[in-house]
């Protein structure tokens, strides 16, 4: 009898798996535009990626979209995974290519608003009706610049710190903090000073304001590492990392016994990173099945959540919405740096070249 419970617990179990593998392959409704994709990507056969090793899961991140892309649309492709270069440096060099007439290091590039906007009318990046082939999960405002911009990820800048040797930092509340006299030579900080150029806009801090916050905060840091820094903060080598780039790794399965993160109630800013098609990608159809896979219930908990720490908030199903939901509920009212956003603010670029210079000097 036993053995016979046994026997019809694992065929139930069997059966149970069977049908959440089906229902993932459903997840997207088929239509003719998606349908046309899919063959496209067929006949590609491949897709190239190239990003920094901490961003979208790296390696691991695309061997898990090929995976997810051949259970979700019944196609197997070859993703060749680079390391690449920063957002910025990668768009650049996008774009000589575009212009030398060769194909784009990779197929589908990721960059935030910063990154993207100059080259909105430059023609690097195609137009894809991304709202037309996921409609039940794609909206208008996920869809940016025309079909030029996916929103795939939301990054909340704060501080990154160490849970078991620097604790007291999970107890800053304000931008004001981080001058304490108990916190100096504890604070690292980006030589770029990450997330500060959203405070220099005008309708948030303005220049005046933060350059003098920034002056202040060069006399206490303990000194500059870069955005990849979070294992030296996990390690315990630096204390803390403020302001963060994003606070994701705080949240992956690698990091998150031991980092922390704290979002600062006046610089509470929500930064969107993008998947972006460019005009001279060699596998345009593969790279837009990447963008959907990322953008399903399973892209955002496989890739974003599990190796990358952060999903996209206007998920509902996501972590990412839960904890920016907690905390307008505490009363933070975040900045939403979109590409209209970024675009609509000319005057960032020459004042936050001003502010960097401050730390340049620090440095020197």
């Amino acid at each position: 009898m036993a053995v016979r419970f046994i026997s019809l617990r694992c065929a139930m179990a069997a059966w149970l798996c069977l049908a959440a593998t089906v229902t993932s392959a459903q997840t997207i409704p088929m239509s003719p535009a998606l349908q046309a994709v899919i063959d496209g990507a067929k006949k590609e056969g491949s897709l190239t990626l190239s990003h920094g090793a901490n961003v979208l899961g790296g390696a691991e991140g695309a061997r898990v979209a090929g995976a997810g892309i051949k259970a979700m649309f019944g196609i197997d492709i070859t993703i060749n995974y680079v390391p690449g270069a920063s957002f910025g440096i990668l768009a650049s060099r996008i774009y000589t290519e575009m212009q030398a007439g060769q194909p784009a290091t990779t197929d589908a590039y990721n960059g935030t608003a910063v990154e993207i906007t100059p080259y909105l009318n430059r023609g690097l990046f195609r137009k894809i009706p991304w709202t037309e082939l996921y409609p039940s999960r794609i909206t208008a405002v996920i869809d940016e610049a025309d079909g030029r911009a996916l929103r795939v990820t939301t990054k909340l800048p704060g501080i990154l710190y160490n849970k078991r040797t620097a604790p007291e930092f999970g107890k800053a509340v304000v931008m004001a903090d981080l001058l304490k006299p108990e916190f100096k030579g504890k604070v690292i900080t980006e030589p770029y000073l990450a997330g500060f150029d959203v405070l220099v806009a005008k309708d948030v801090w303005g220049y005046e304001k933060i350059a003098a916050f920034v002056r202040d905060l060069s006399q206490v840091i303990g000194g500059l590492a870069d955005c990849g820094a979070a294992g030296r903060v996990a390690s315990g080598e630096l204390p803390a990392l403020a302001l963060s780039c994003a606070g994701v790794p705080a949240h992956t399965k690698t990091y998150r016994d031991v980092l922390g993160e704290v979002v600062l109630r006046d610089a509470a800013m929500r930064r969107y990173d993008y998947i972006a098609i460019p005009t001279n990608a060699a596998h345009p159809n593969a790279a837009i099945l990447f963008g959907l896979y990322i953008s399903s219930p399973e892209g955002q908990q496989k890739i974003m959540h599990d190796l990358f720490g952060g999903e996209l908030d206007l998920y509902a199903d996501t972590e990412t919405h839960r904890q920016i939901a907690a905390l307008e509920k505490e009363g933070f009212q975040f900045t939403n740096v979109t590409i209209d956003w970024w675009g609509s603010h000319e005057t960032i670029s020459a004042d936050f070249g001003k502010l960097t210079k401050i730390i340049a000097d620090r440095a020197r």
